[in-house]
């Protein structure tokens, strides 16, 4: 598989993560667990398959979270097999649509994107992805640590040089994830992707740690 295939299905599966949500960046799953307060740094190990393109993603994320609505950027340097690191950037906005302070259960309206280089025959070649979709998640609290399982099915949009005009191929995307958050700011997450696309089955799993700051006024 060479680099330009690999980015085609990688970019069709995968994408964000910051606790709750990243960028969807290749390598890593797109996350939609909610929006969340105050401002938080993450960094995430991605394990994209074979027909994402193998090898290990490396992330750092910042998000920052006001009311209803969070921001992210992301990051990445994706390491896939076979060939040399790709560099990408990328960001996303959630909104909070249904569930309140009493309520356990939340829905979020996520749109993203990314960007990125890949090189073939001897060419770069420009990615541009973007993820739309709505997440669903479930606060568990209890003394020591908080639960929110989520899942977020999308609408999954690419477009490389390679694709004629201005063409965009559109892939149904599905991720889900647990985040996991400590007393005193500390959290840990695990989330998995994949993306229905023809002839191939990109998934992705990775792990994360993140830290949410106590900054006054926040």
């Amino acid at each position: 598989m060479g680099p330009l295939t690999r980015s085609l299905a990688l970019a069709a599966a995968l994408g964000l993560a910051a606790a709750p949500a990243a960028a969807q960046v290749p390598g890593l799953p797109v996350m939609n667990a909610g929006v969340t307060s105050g401002l938080m740094a993450a960094v995430d190990v991605g394990f994209p398959n074979d027909d994402a393109g193998g090898g290990t993603t490396y992330a750092a994320t910042a998000s920052y979270g006001m009311s209803r609505l969070m921001v992210t950027g992301t990051i990445a340097s994706w390491n896939p097999d076979g060939a040399d690191a790709e560099v990408s950037l990328g960001g996303t906005a959630n909104l909070h649509l249904i569930g309140g302070p009493l309520s356990p259960l939340g829905v979020s309206l996520q749109a993203g994107v990314a960007g990125w280089s890949v090189e073939d025959g001897g060419e770069d070649v420009s990615v541009l992805h973007v993820p739309v979709g709505v997440g669903v998640g479930l606060v568990i609290p209890s003394p020591a640590v908080s639960l929110r399982p989520w899942i977020a099915p999308r609408l999954d949009l690419l477009k490389t040089d390679r694709l004629p005009g201005d063409d965009w191929q559109s892939n149904f995307g599905l991720s889900a994830g647990l985040d996991l958050a400590f007393v005193g700011g500390l959290g840990l997450r695990a989330a998995y992707d994949y993306v229905s696309v023809d002839g191939a089955t990109p998934s992705s799993f990775s792990l994360g740690v993140n830290y949410a700051f106590n900054v006054a006024g926040l």
